[in-house]
């Protein structure tokens, strides 16, 4: 890192913190303008804010690590996700009801669903385990990744102050504008951040030579036959991996938006701004963001095959092909990437604290004033446990993988509940136990802290997690029938806030047909699979680009456009 370079991160912090700062006055009239940007962004500004939030500074880095494991059908762990919430399921069948449900946080939607005190309990539970303990082990993950770079770029700084440093002038700008200044610098952390992305893939690309260099470097690497399953863009049938590959696209990305996209949603102006918002985030971010990262992922595995890790080779890729200036931009998009992740993890963080454990259930009738002041304590706490996770690594890689389980089958009750008015909260009380217990007994350190684990079948983590899905399952569907419904008053007052598809709400529907039901419940699934598939095709279709696949390439694109225009003609709003 050069003056030159230090000049151009040192700029750009700046600038975030002062774009942050001119919208303060917004984010600070109530808690909706703080957490919600007082529901008003345009698609675009949504859709590009979903995107910088996804993109985090760890992101190239875990990509870098599933190419390493896997090659090309590695980074299925997250193209799988088009099917789910985050992707098409999102834009065309949940957008419009969570933009109309009025939530703050899906922790509030329990008590709008759900009748009794069991659903206030899931949603304290819910409040506390998603918003602060689930989100502390991502951030985690992410404030290491500014250790594993900064060792490697700037070797010999202390690396706790370039942590504090960047963690201060995030707290600033979000603290002080909440959403409001957050979407402001999404806007501009997306362009540095798909800048930077595009800079290292071009210079990767001049260094190794072309595709087809990296094509013969992966052959002398892996051998012929290897290379070729891992530059393909589909597992083999009979690989290891291929198991989990099937996992993830029957089971793993059940589920409603995360978090992170949930709330541009819910803060987008309309329910087709928050539809577009999402069909844009699933094809940008799905489609396209990986690849460049996915090329530059090959050649530092070629490159630098003796790193004493992937990542560490991705970090060095960096320094090594990158001039003074080019770098300072690449780390500057690097920082707009992990700000961009970190001001919404922490604000929505925050906005769990207050909307669904403060406000719910410790200080009631407070004014707006109040609980802006309070959402912006919420702000500071949520960074300060992220930091305290963080500098606990080996619990927080054990608690990474162990929550990729714990939840295994859950997702599925979080899907039907808006379809199915049998579902009640102690079916969904049932599916997190269910899925907790089991995930924890199947779990190699836990069995082995006990001393069992030698005794049972050492299960690879797909077919442990086919086991939890399995028993979950069953035993969220078996309490619902032995449960009563929850309160018919309260079901009403729900399907009349969010109008959802009539098809499973039976007694409901008949009883209530004035409701404005949500029709056309076969066209949005049609959509879902429609759009799912033309994501597919124009995501390989820039995946055959690079490979200089020209006709193939065309073909894919065209397949999506085509698709992009039926979609068009079709969808209603």
């Amino acid at each position: 890192m050069t003056q030159l370079d230090w000049a151009i991160v040192g700029g750009y912090l700046f600038f975030s913190v002062a774009l942050g700062l001119y919208f303060s006055r917004r984010a600070l009239k109530s808690v909706d303008d703080y957490f919600v940007s007082g529901r008003s962004f345009p698609w675009w500004l949504a859709g590009v804010s979903m995107v910088a939030s996804a993109f985090a500074i760890d992101t190239p880095l875990g990509i870098t690590g599933l190419v390493a494991e896997n090659g090309i059908p590695g980074v299925w762990f997250a193209w799988s996700f088009v099917l789910g919430g985050a992707g098409t399921l999102g834009a065309f069948l949940f957008s419009a009801m969570l933009r109309r449900s009025r939530i703050i946080t899906t922790a509030e939607l329990i008590e709008l669903r759900y009748s009794g005190p069991q659903a206030a309990v899931l949603r304290a539970f819910k409040g506390l385990y998603f918003g602060v303990f689930a989100n502390a082990i991502t951030l985690g993950w992410i404030l290491k990744a500014v250790w594993t770079l900064s060792e490697v770029v700037v070797p010999g700084a202390n690396r706790d102050l370039l942590l504090f440093v960047l963690l201060l002038f995030t707290l600033i700008y979000t603290a002080m504008s909440g959403l409001w200044g957050i979407a402001a610098t999404d806007f501009i952390q997306f362009v540095i951040g798909s800048v930077g992305s595009f800079l290292l893939a071009f210079y990767a690309w001049r260094y190794i030579g072309g595709i087809d260099q990296v094509v013969a470097g992966f052959t002398e690497k892996y051998g012929a036959a290897d290379a070729g399953l891992r530059l393909s863009f589909l597992p083999e049938v009979g690989t290891p991996f291929f198991v989990t590959f099937v996992v993830f696209m029957t089971l793993k990305w059940w589920g409603n938006p995360p978090p992170a996209i949930t709330q541009r949603i819910i803060a987008s102006k309309s329910e087709q701004d928050a539809s577009k918002a999402t069909l844009f985030f699933a094809v940008l971010a799905f489609g396209f963001n990986y690849w460049p990262m996915i090329f530059a992922a090959m050649v530092s595995l070629i490159a630098f095959p003796d790193a004493a890790s992937p990542e560490t080779g991705y970090a060095m890729l960096l320094t090594t092909l990158l001039p003074s200036g080019v770098l300072g931009l690449m780390m500057a998009s690097l920082m707009a990437a992990f700000m961009s992740t970190v001001d919404t993890h922490i604000n929505y963080g925050a906005s769990y604290m207050v909307n669904d454990i403060y406000r719910r259930f410790m200080v009631k009738g407070a004014s707006e004033k109040h609980y802006v002041r309070a959402s912006q304590v919420s702000t500071v706490l949520m960074l300060l446990v992220a930091v305290l996770v963080a500098y606990n690594l080996d619990s927080v890689a054990d608690a990474w993988y162990y929550m990729s389980m714990i939840t295994a089958g859950y997702g599925i009750v979080i899907v039907i509940r808006w379809f199915w008015w049998r579902v009640n909260a102690w079916a969904e009380i049932t599916a997190l136990t269910a899925s907790g217990l089991t995930s924890t007994l199947l779990s190699p350190k836990f069995g082995k802290a006990l001393g069992y684990w030698d005794a049972i079948p050492h299960i690879r983590w797909e077919y442990r997690f086919l086991i939890v899905v399995g028993i979950c399952t069953v035993s969220w569907v078996v309490v619902c029938f032995m449960t009563e419904p929850d309160d018919e008053a309260h079901l009403v007052a729900f399907c009349e806030r969010v109008k959802p598809f009539p098809a499973f709400w039976g007694p409901i529907y008949r009883k209530y047909p004035d409701i404005a039901w949500r029709p056309n419940f076969g066209r949005a699934c049609l959509l879902w699979g429609m759009g799912a598939i033309g994501v597919y095709a124009f995501c390989f279709g820039m995946g055959s680009l690079m490979f200089l696949k020209f006709v193939q390439a065309g073909l894919l694109v065209s397949l999506a456009l085509v698709i992009g225009y039926v979609i068009s003609r079709l969808w209603r709003p």
